[in-house]
């Protein structure tokens, strides 16, 4: 007997005792797995106990389109693009949502969000966001997310964004280490009962699909649902469900947001595809001209046409222009009177105000 058949004897014979031992591993045979239906926390779109993905450049909306659903499910309401009879035949009822952002002061920023969008039951969503220390120690894969989980119950997590809750240092090229983390999160929805909503950045280049998810192919991988969000024109915005492992992929919602709430304007069997492919085949004009328009455009989407200038900034160098270009523009539109800056708040707490002159 060679050195190989000795071996395959022996891994045969490890096998067989810890198949034995149930202390050892969890495996079953076919016939003892009970086969389970698909549950969704709304119907055809965002499957429960999975990882669902919003993703879209910065200022289209995923914190408006979040926030819409942080409403519907604390509240157990309709959301903006759940058709009624869908709606009707769930019974959905109020349930639990924790909400982690890195990006959003909860106090400044998301509380003004939420309220916008519709019914809610606010002692039903729980909040960690940028201005809190403690959210930088909750990462994907932590047992601090996973105490916090364990510990509120929530129906739903919703993630804000992926790549700032990852690990310090986390190469999300590295296929393996993103195949590991995303794993973990799928592995947490099913132990801990809840669903995952995790938003993502876009990338820039011309693509689409797969590609289109910024930084890492195997955050769509991992996902049972994709959503791509992006812009048709000044005031329409689209939400393209571009993966669904669990149902027919669902038309395009096309949305707008007027005074910080989104309005439901329709459907189209458009892909993001058809709307990128476009967008990026527009030559772009002057520069100062563009982001001028877009920052008009984004003071009327918020309350009261104002942002703070730091919140604003981050928009406009996620769409990819220069801190330059952005500073340049601002000059300009307030030498033509069409934005006023003042400056609010004390010590720590000051910041730079930018509003919109009607």
């Amino acid at each position: 007997m060679n050195e190989k058949e000795l071996e395959h004897i022996q891994n045969k014979n490890n096998v067989g005792d810890l198949l034995k031992n149930d202390n050892h591993t969890p495996i079953k045979t076919l016939n003892e797995v009970i086969e389970k239906p698909t549950e969704w926390l709304i119907t055809n779109y965002i499957p429960k106990n999975e990882v669902t993905i919003l993703c879209g450049d910065g200022g289209v909306g995923k914190g408006f389109v979040a926030s819409a659903i942080v409403g519907a499910i604390s509240s157990g309401s309709q959301v903006f693009f759940e058709s009624e009879e869908e709606y009707l035949k769930q019974n959905r009822k109020p349930q639990k949502v924790l909400f982690i952002s890195s990006e959003e002061d909860i106090s400044k920023v998301t509380k003004r969000k939420m309220l916008k969008q519709g019914t809610l039951i606010q002692k039903n969503i729980y909040v960690l966001g940028a201005e809190n220390e403690y959210t930088y120690k909750v990462k994907i894969g932590s047992k601090e997310l996973e105490k916090i989980i364990h510990d509120i119950k929530p129906q739903l997590v919703i993630i804000d964004p992926i790549q700032a809750f990852l690990p310090p240092n986390t190469n999300m090229s590295d296929k393996t280490t993103m195949r590991d983390y995303m794993g973990g999160l799928k592995a947490l929805a099913t132990k801990e009962d809840t669903t995952f909503i995790v938003l993502a950045h876009t990338n820039k280049r011309e693509s689409f699909g797969r590609q289109r998810v910024g930084d890492s192919a195997e955050i769509w991988d991992a996902s049972r649902s994709v959503f791509i969000l992006g812009r048709i024109d000044d005031t329409t915005r689209y939400m393209s469900q571009e993966k669904n492992n669990l149902a027919k992929i669902q038309p395009t919602i096309l949305y707008e947001i007027f005074d910080g709430q989104i309005i439901f304007k329709g459907i189209t069997d458009k892909k993001d595809k058809d709307f990128s492919n476009t967008n990026f085949s527009k030559s772009r004009g002057n520069p100062i001209d563009e982001i001028t328009s877009f920052i008009k455009q984004v003071l009327k989407e918020n309350e009261n046409n104002q942002i703070t200038n730091k919140e604003l900034k981050e928009i406009i160098e996620s769409n990819g222009y220069s801190s330059r270009t952005f500073e340049r523009a601002k000059k300009q539109m307030k030498e033509n009177n069409e934005i006023t800056t003042k400056t609010v708040g004390k010590g720590k707490e000051r910041e730079m105000m930018i509003n919109l002159n009607k």
